[in-house]
């Protein structure tokens, strides 16, 4: 780059736009590490005791008006500064997520209510993959900006085989004819192979670490399959 552009030469990074970066000649370690220190200051819970899930199994939030009420705008940026979204039974929508890998980490990642109810599981994960797809194809153009030109589709795993089948047939059934049109697109990316939908089961889902709370074992599994790590396991 310093061939066409005029810029000085400062080493290796070390820290920019709030993340830390710890390179080595094998791999990059990046970390938040500054920025949860700084929450926890700014909501004095740096004294608090930390657990090792960041969510209770079986918790399920709901609308209460008996209960104290709580500082609303305290509570939102808590929540606005982890970027985390919880389960709503009030309003019955399904809490959908991905993360695409790259190597030996996540490179995109996202958890998020649905915008509508669905009316199955068929439908929901449907939904799901065909909304995420977009991500996909967003990545796969970005890295072909960059020269990093993908032969082949792209896998994605699903671990609901209706679904799966319903993006390669045309026909529809009991559990699909609900499904708005403009979610077939899916069916396009699958028959002209940008897409490839694999079934996978649902203990090795990586993407359930982001829409569901988790026993202990199976969290430090998927975390780990998402390449997320501590930096002393890297010294």
């Amino acid at each position: 780059m310093m061939h066409e552009f005029d810029m000085s030469d400062l080493g290796l990074m070390h820290y920019f736009l709030g993340i830390e970066v710890v390179q080595s000649s094998a791999e990059i370690f990046i970390s938040q590490r500054k920025y949860v220190q700084e929450i926890l200051d700014r909501f004095e819970m740096k004294d608090f005791n930390s657990v090792c899930m960041p969510t209770e199994i079986g918790l399920k939030l709901v609308k209460n008006s008996g209960e104290k009420k709580v500082d609303k705008t305290l509570y939102k940026q808590i929540v606005g500064s982890l970027i985390d979204y919880a389960g709503d039974p009030d309003d019955r929508r399904s809490t959908s997520g991905y993360a695409f890998i790259m190597g030996a980490g996540a490179i995109s990642w996202s958890s998020k209510k649905q915008q509508i109810v669905t009316l199955s599981t068929t439908e929901a994960k449907f939904i799901v993959v065909a909304a995420y797809d977009c991500q996909a194809i967003w990545l796969r153009r970005t890295l072909e900006e960059l020269r990093g030109l993908q032969e082949g589709p792209t896998l994605v795993y699903c671990d609901n085989n209706s679904a799966i089948k319903l993006s390669k047939n045309p026909v529809l059934h009991g559990r699909s004819k609900h499904i708005d049109v403009r979610y077939h697109f899916l069916r396009d990316l699958t028959k002209d192979e940008t897409i490839d939908l694999i079934y996978c089961r649902s203990e090795d889902q990586v993407a359930d670490i982001l829409t569901k709370p988790l026993k202990l074992p199976v969290f430090s599994k998927l975390r780990k399959l998402l390449g997320v790590c501590s930096v002393k396991d890297i010294a």
